[in-house]
């Protein structure tokens, strides 16, 4: 039997694991697989083995395990092959495949271009997308591509891209660049859940001299969740995730 373990992010604030919760389980209503079960990769509960568990008591003999990340970083590429290699150890007789993170796709540039289109500012307001960060080159090419598509799909051209850790441009030193700018500032998480980093973005617009605008994240915009839902069914039917051996 077929069951999906999907694998959000995880987070030490709560809020952002209930928004992760609820948006997996809208998903969920989606897929027509009969077994569907959530983990996350690190600090909350319940972890991906724990998940793996879960499935199989259900009766899963293959589990196709989805990972509800953005952009395929070490998460990805690493941290979720290394866990799996794992687990199935223990159960060498249950079929694991990984799914592929959504990447960039149609309808998450759709999903930045709704976040744009729920706060009002002039042309000339500076925009800075935001994104989690990796240590990963690829998420930098890969952000970049994202924020180009939105400019093209918006005419805005004052956007620029930033992280909030890892390798890239940093937000506190792109936001340091133009202190002495008096024109709006946008800011566009590409995150799809509260946590700490987002908590981190609410501070700057608290402590800073220029109007700042937050938009809503990533996990409020319908066009979201349509993708993830499109991701999800493309990797079944199409059979575009591997074994993992």
């Amino acid at each position: 039997m077929q069951a999906i373990l999907y694998v959000a992010h995880g987070t030490r604030v709560r809020e952002g694991e209930q928004q992760a919760r609820q948006f997996i389980e809208k998903v969920q209503k989606k897929i027509p697989v009969g077994i569907q079960e959530i983990s996350f990769l690190e600090i909350s509960a319940p972890s991906v083995e724990q998940g793996v568990v879960t499935c199989v008591g259900r009766g899963a003999t293959e589990i196709i395990v989805m990972p509800l990340l953005l952009l395929a970083a070490q998460h990805a590429k690493s941290d979720l092959p290394e866990i799996l290699k794992r687990v199935r150890v223990t159960y060498p007789h249950i079929i694991f495949r990984l799914g592929t993170p959504i990447g960039i796709n149609r309808t998450m540039i759709d999903a930045v271009v709704e976040q744009l289109a729920t706060v009002h500012f002039p042309h000339k307001a500076q925009i800075i997308l935001i994104g989690r960060g990796s240590s990963d080159p690829d998420i930098q090419r890969d952000f970049a591509e994202i924020a180009s598509r939105v400019k093209l799909r918006t005419a805005l051209r004052n956007i620029e891209i930033a992280f909030l850790y890892g390798a890239g441009p940093q937000l506190s030193d792109v936001i340091e660049q133009n202190l002495d700018r008096e024109d709006q500032l946008i800011l566009v998480p590409y995150l799809l859940f509260t946590g700490l980093l987002n908590k981190g973005l609410l501070k700057i617009q608290e402590q800073s001299l220029r109007e700042v605008e937050i938009t809503p994240l990533l996990g409020e915009m319908t066009h979201a969740m349509q993708g993830f839902e499109e991701n999800i069914l493309q990797n079944l039917r199409h059979l575009s995730i591997k074994e993992v051996v």
